[in-house]
């Protein structure tokens, strides 16, 4: 993704009624590339629209490769608005295969907080990563997951340990 302007008719495109143009315009985006795009893809996938739609969406965040795109996938990760898609979220995260590791600590709180899908995919996404934040963040991610180990249930505390095996 390198353009950093958006076109508007891509984006008027984008929320067409008529799915076939819908689908025109992601394959627009995804041949000109822009993560400028991101948010408006995220509330598209987030207006429950059609299944075509909405797999041709979650194929493209799965493909995206521009590092520059991390900070949108982490803002709607965060972003509660988009509780019901972060499942999608999260498991494009893991497919793009991105660098995430400084935001280890937003995955963590994840596997913590939220039910077991979302914990999972947050887990999958910590399980493939190849690099690792700074000694401090690992430090006081290790010790939040030390501390929530001892009111966690089963599958949690088996996450958790897996986690701080593999950033030890």
């Amino acid at each position: 993704m390198t353009t950093e302007k958006i076109d508007i008719n891509i984006r008027e495109n984008l929320f067409s009624t008529n799915t076939e143009t819908t689908i025109y315009a992601i394959n627009k985006v995804k041949e000109k590339g822009n993560k400028l795009y991101l948010p408006i893809l995220f509330d598209l996938l987030n207006s429950d629209p059609e299944k075509e739609v909405e797999d041709e969406i979650k194929k493209l965040l799965a493909t995206i490769k521009d590092k520059g795109s991390v900070g949108s996938f982490i803002q709607a990760v965060e972003d509660k608005k988009y509780r019901a898609i972060q499942k999608s979220i999260l498991v494009a995260c893991w497919q793009n295969g991105l660098d995430f590791s400084e935001y280890l600590p937003v995955f963590v709180d994840k596997v913590i907080t939220e039910d077991w899908e979302i914990a999972f995919e947050a887990f999958t996404i910590i399980d493939n990563l190849e690099l690792f934040p700074d000694k401090e963040i690992i430090d006081k991610t290790s010790k939040k997951i030390k501390t929530t180990l001892k009111t966690a249930n089963e599958q949690k505390s088996y996450f958790l340990h897996e986690i701080l095996t593999k950033i030890s």
